[in-house]
C-alpha cells in the first residue's frame, strides 16, 4: 500500500493510492505541537504503508523531523516531491524550477489530467496560490496572496480594535460587530480578487479557461464566487498519485 501525503502549513492530508486511484482521504489540522507528537497522535496506531510520496511546504526542519519519525516508527523512508523543469506533461514556468512549491507543482500535474484545455488553479490555504496552465501543459506562472486567516489576523493583530465574539453571519455585507466585519471583509476581498483573476486570465489568453479551486478555505468561498470553479478537494493528492505512477512506470 502506498500513501500520498500533502503537508501544509496548517494541515496534513493523506490518502491511500492503489490501482491507479486514491481512496480513503483524511485531513488533520495541525495543532502546532512537535512533529513527533503530531504524527504520534494521527498515525501512531496505524500500520506502516509500504511506500509514501509527499509534498511539503512546512519547511526543511519539519521535513527532516517527519523523515526521522517515519524511519524510527515504521522503518520507512518517505519520498518528497520537488518541482522540476518538466514532468508528467507539465513544463514549469519558474526561472528556478525547484523554487515552485511542491504542492503547486502536484496541483498543476493533476489539473493537466483533469482539464482538456487551459486551466486556472486556485489553492485556498494559509496562503492563496493561483497558477495558470496552457492546454499544451506549459505553466505560465501565477500569484500568491494572503489567505483568509492571514488577512483576519493581520487586521486584528496590527490594530487596537477590540474583537468581540461573533454573533451573526460572518459573510453578511452589513456586519454589526467587529469580528463579523473583519471576517466578511476578508471574504469579500478574496472573492472579488479571485473573480477578477479568472476574468483577467481569460482576457489575457483570449479563450475560455477551466477553473479549479482547492484548499481548506475553498468550500466556504464557493457560494460567493460568480466564476463558479470546480471544487477538487484532493487536487494535490491526485497530483502526487500521478507523479508516483509516472515514477513507477519509469522504473519498470
Amino acid at each position: 500500500m502506498t500513501w500520498v501525503v500533502d503537508i501544509g502549513n496548517s494541515s496534513i492530508k493523506w490518502a491511500e493510492y492503489e490501482a491507479g486511484a486514491i481512496t480513503a482521504p483524511h485531513s488533520y489540522l495541525r495543532p502546532g505541537a512537535t512533529v513527533a507528537k503530531e504524527l504520534d497522535s494521527i498515525w501512531g496506531d496505524l500500520e506502516s504503508p509500504g511506500e509514501m510520496i509527499c509534498s511539503c511546504v512546512a519547511g526543511d526542519k519539519y521535513e527532516r523531523s517527519f523523515k526521522q519519525w517515519c524511519k524510527k516508527t515504521w522503518g520507512l523512508v518517505p519520498v518528497f516531491v520537488r518541482a522540476t523543469e518538466q514532468a508528467c506533461g507539465v513544463s514549469n514556468a519558474y526561472i528556478k524550477a525547484n523554487r515552485l512549491g511542491a504542492d503547486r507543482w502536484a496541483a498543476l500535474i493533476a489539473a493537466k489530467r483533469l482539464v482538456s484545455g487551459p486551466c486556472c488553479i486556485i489553492d485556498c490555504g494559509t496562503a492563496i496560490t493561483i497558477d495558470v496552465l496552457q492546454e499544451d501543459g506549459q505553466h505560465l506562472g501565477g500569484l500568491i496572496l494572503p489567505g483568509l486567516t492571514l488577512m483576519r489576523e493581520s487586521l486584528s493583530g496590527r490594530t487596537q480594535m477590540l474583537i468581540e465574539e461573533s454573533e451573526g453571519d460572518n459573510t453578511t455585507l452589513f456586519a454589526r460587530n467587529t469580528a463579523d466585519a473583519i471576517n466578511g471583509g476578508a471574504l469579500y476581498t478574496v472573492v472579488a480578487t479571485l473573480d477578477r483573476i479568472y476574468s483577467d486570465v481569460e482576457q489575457a489568453l483570449g479563450v475560455k479557461v477551466g477553473r479549479i479551486i482547492t484548499g481548506g478555505d475553498a468550500e466556504g468561498l464557493l457560494h460567493l464566487l460568480h466564476s463558479e470553479p470546480d471544487f477538487v478537494p484532493d487536487l494535490v493528492l491526485q497530483g502526487l498519485a500521478v507523479i508516483y505512477q509516472s515514477q513507477q512506470e519509469g522504473d519498470s
